[in-house]
């Protein structure tokens, strides 16, 4: 008789147990079900968070390269008229360079003083880091371009004596060689200004590029099926 109750009552224990066991595993499942039916909507609100994150990022691209666009067609407007005189009045029919003449080289000047000041001083600093580099680098040789022009046609345009100044023959003779070696020079500084605006316009191409890359990336993320 004990050994039979000592039977039954393990049994009863082991029969317990599993029913104890079970209702944790039970308890810790419903658990976690709720926790996961609770954050769906949790879930769901990041999801259209980051929608919405993405959404704004292209339109900050969007803005972007509608800017850069712009920039790049207004600069090249700006100095196309006057880059393709210069190019002609220091390049004979064949593309060999010739001495500017005085007339040339006053109205070339006049044509490019300040032509992309808008751009180079103005918005300085407002682009991406190539194109700001490229964008000195044009300054500096298109400012040594019209200073050279002016001194191409300025003995030919003014008196050793007048009211304004008063030169010796040796202060002269030197203002005259300058203007003779300017007006070969000319040439050469219109070739340093094509060289950067080549530059320029390859780094304004390239930023371009990279906008509208990543404007694509995104319009595949926001497209995606949730």
């Amino acid at each position: 008789m004990t050994i039979c109750s000592q039977a039954g009552h393990c049994i009863l224990s082991s029969i317990g147990c599993f029913i104890y066991d079970f209702q944790t595993l039970l308890t810790g499942i419903v658990a976690i079900g709720v926790a996961v039916v609770a954050g769906i909507p949790v879930w769901r609100q990041l999801k259209d968070s980051n929608l919405q994150t993405r959404i704004s990022h292209r339109e900050t691209l969007a803005n972007l390269l509608r800017d850069a666009l712009k920039r790049h067609a207004q600069v090249d407007k700006a100095v196309r008229e006057p880059m393709s005189v210069a190019d002609r009045v220091t390049r004979d029919p064949i593309g060999e360079p010739v001495d500017i003449d005085p007339h040339d080289a006053h109205h070339v000047e006049n044509m490019l003083h300040g032509v992309l000041d808008w751009y180079l001083v103005t918005l300085k600093d407002t682009e991406h880091a190539e194109i700001e580099a490229a964008k000195a680098a044009l300054k500096t040789v298109l400012d040594r371009l019209v200073a050279t022009l002016g001194e191409a046609h300025w003995a030919d345009h003014n008196d050793q004596h007048d009211e304004d100044h008063d030169y010796s023959d040796e202060a002269w003779a030197e203002i005259e060689a300058r203007c003779a070696a300017a007006k070969v020079e000319a040439g050469e500084r219109v070739a340093e200004v094509e060289r950067a605006l080549g530059v320029l316009r390859g780094a304004q191409r390239q930023w371009i590029q990279s906008l509208r890359s990543q404007i694509a990336r995104l319009d595949l993320q926001i497209a995606a099926p949730r």
